[in-house]
């Protein structure tokens, strides 16, 4: 039962996460196209556009920096199905071409409240594996 409520608690702040990330792309002028896209080998948080430039966005949040930063949490098995996801997407498109595309990250820093203190946005921040 524990784990269930904790489970349910990092569900939520990570939803809440995905939102502030959302609206603080926005806010630099992201254009926000989808959330939570689930494909074939993954999940894409957040995917926009910014100047032409298809961004697949991966969003993390930590409330403290015990287990590393938020942008450390993105290890090599998770950057695998980021870029898996991203290759599903772009094959989906209607058009068929080729767009220019990167994977950002946000990272958040939140306090103990689950409130977000620090906002990192890491363009180009992955690199195919």
């Amino acid at each position: 039962m524990l784990n269930d409520r904790n489970q349910s608690r990092s569900h939520t702040r990570g939803k809440d996460a995905e939102r502030y990330a959302a609206d603080y792309l926005r806010r630099l002028g992201y254009q926000v196209l989808n959330t939570n896209v689930r494909l074939p080998g993954g999940e894409i948080d957040i995917v926009a556009e910014e100047d032409g430039i298809l961004v697949f966005v991966e969003v993390r949040a930590r409330k403290s920096g015990l287990y590393g930063t938020a942008e450390e949490s993105v290890g090599p098995q998770k950057r695998r199905r980021i870029f898996q996801a991203a290759e599903a997407y772009l094959q989906r498109l209607e058009d068929g071409s080729s767009r220019a595309s990167r994977i950002d990250v946000v990272a958040i820093q939140l306090d103990r409240q689950g409130r977000p203190v620090e906002v990192d946005l890491i363009k180009n921040a992955l690199e195919q594996p």
